[in-house]
């Protein structure tokens, strides 16, 4: 009855959805966006690897680059749902096998499987869809769930999941992120590993190759560095707040989310004599540096002792992964619903989610005292990330069996 419903729902969804596109600048752009689209040159593939959007996509890389050194580019295709991930990557490297997952009709599917006919499915963190799934099955696909997870209140554990539950629980493996969504899922798949997050593997192997900045060591010095990255309004406030106070020997670094507000930032922190990073007329005695260039801020976070992460007062947290793994107090705001990572960095003693502005703002000026406990807080961040490690290898060990 449910397979009815649903292939009833999707079809009359497709079809309405040009009529709505009149109506719903959201809806037309979906559309738009599917007529203009990549189409890989058709034929088997071994692997098929399905990302809601650019965050899974981000998951689903450090398995990419390691599947491609044994496996050909044609041997790979990969698909997005979401127009913000497949936006961000169609000129990429592997834009010639990246396209947009069809509307999970009966007809679209059954001519993916026509053109593709993958092998194996890595379906990422939990973009599932039940047509695709299901057929895919019966065609001989053997699917992965890969960095899942979920909390007993998902949708595919109430009434209206069951469908997906079965489906779910004929999974080849599942690989989770998490052990408490391991111990969960174990009920229906007894091939359920806790294996990490994909995403570490990532930044570890970026970290290798990051660039030094000896301008940014020397405007350091001694003091202790407080990186704010991807700063929006409500973290540059907070960051002036903390200034007021005159923190001992503090310097602070600000990397816009947009660097389109570089003169309202400078602005801003005038009364600090901020610098530009591009005009390099900084030195030990500035106070305040507003980056205002792009591509720097992963490799600049060697140098954080502190780092103030933007998004997190609007439920748009950045990413906390690249200043962890070098080692850091990491700092948020509190709408962190959606991102494991941050109770992740909170559970292990290294996150902390700003919901009393002058509570924070202590606990920063009490670190810059106590260089000890600071460096034990960092040390806990350096060691989770290294715990993290190693789930891309773990997950290739059973796939490629």
């Amino acid at each position: 009855m449910y397979k009815i419903l649903y292939n009833i729902s999707t079809s009359f969804i497709a079809f309405l959805l040009p009529f709505v596109g009149l109506f719903s600048p959201k809806v037309k752009q979906f559309i738009s966006a599917r007529a203009k689209i990549n189409i890989p040159t058709k034929g088997d593939v071994t692997y098929w690897i399905h990302c809601a959007s650019l965050g899974e996509y981000e998951m689903g890389l450090p398995l990419i680059h390691e599947l491609l050194k044994s496996h050909s580019l044609n041997d790979v295709i990969i698909t997005f749902f979401s127009p913000s991930g497949y936006e961000q990557v169609k000129n990429g490297p592997y834009a010639s096998r990246v396209m947009y997952l069809p509307i999970d009709t009966p007809k679209n599917v059954n001519e993916f499987y026509t053109n593709y006919n993958p092998a194996k499915a890595l379906f990422i963190r939990y973009d599932l869809w039940y047509n695709f799934i299901r057929f895919g099955m019966k065609k001989g696909t053997q699917f992965y769930l890969v960095n899942g997870r979920f909390q007993p209140n998902h949708f595919i554990f109430g009434l209206f999941g069951k469908s997906y539950l079965k489906l779910v629980g004929k999974f080849e493996h599942l690989f989770t992120s998490d052990k408490t969504s391991c111990e969960l899922l174990k009920k229906i798949n007894k091939n359920c590993v806790f294996v990490g997050d994909t995403r570490y593997d990532r930044v570890t192997d970026i970290s290798k190759t990051a660039k030094e900045y000896p301008n940014i060591d020397r405007f350091k010095g001694v003091r202790k560095l407080l990186i704010v990255g991807s700063s929006w309004e409500k973290e540059e406030a907070l960051t002036k707040k903390l200034l007021d106070t005159n923190p001992n020997n503090l310097a602070v670094i600000i990397a816009p989310h947009d660097i389109q507000r570089t003169d309202q930032i400078l602005e801003i922190f005038k009364s600090y004599s901020p610098k530009r990073y591009t005009h390099s007329d900084f030195d030990e005695k500035t106070s305040v540096i507003v980056l205002d260039t792009i591509g720097m801020l992963s490799s600049l976070y060697r140098y954080a002792d502190f780092s103030l992460i933007g998004g997190g007062f609007h439920g748009a947290l950045h990413n906390i992964i690249e200043p962890a793994v070098w080692g850091s107090h990491i700092s948020f705001g509190p709408e962190i619903q959606k991102f494991a990572e941050a109770h992740d960095a909170i559970e292990h003693g290294f996150g902390f989610a700003i919901t009393h502005e002058d509570r924070w703002i202590q606990m920063i000026n009490d670190l810059i005292q106590d260089t000890q406990k600071l460096l034990e807080v960092k040390g806990k961040s350096r060691k989770f990330v290294a715990n993290q490690r190693q789930a891309t290898r773990k997950i290739l060990t059973i796939i490629e069996k």
